[in-house]
């Protein structure tokens, strides 16, 4: 379960990250360190979803975070599959983010949408 804790406190780290950022939302360097705090809860939300699956029975079998994604949503452990999908390519496009204009829509779209679902999933 050590997995599942690490996650817990990510989710934590990131909401404080985000409290800071819509206190500041023209500061680069809070942006980007919440895009940073994403990337790491994001990879331990669906490291801990593969070990919850694993100690509910599932096979190890799933090695890819869409594979344990679609795994989750059918065991109805995460209720919207697009959303979680759409963190994945959010996740992919922050090592390759060289555009102010698309990393603030990323940092958008995790205050506003991606914690809640790191949030409901903790």
């Amino acid at each position: 379960m050590k997995k599942i804790d690490n996650f817990l406190k990510a989710v934590i780290r990131l909401n404080e990250a985000i409290t800071v950022y819509n206190e500041n939302p023209n500061d680069t360097i809070i942006r980007d360190g919440v895009i940073w705090r994403f990337k790491s809860t994001f990879e331990l939300s669906w490291n801990a979803i593969e070990e919850y699956l694993i100690d509910q029975g599932m096979k190890k079998e799933l090695q890819f975070p869409k594979q344990v994604l679609k795994t989750a949503y059918e065991s109805y452990v995460i209720s919207d599959e697009k959303i979680w999908f759409e963190m994945v390519d959010a996740r992919n496009a922050t090592s390759h983010i060289y555009d102010d204009k698309a990393a603030r829509q990323i940092a958008e779209n995790i205050c506003s949408r991606f914690i809640v679902q790191l949030m409901a999933l903790s």
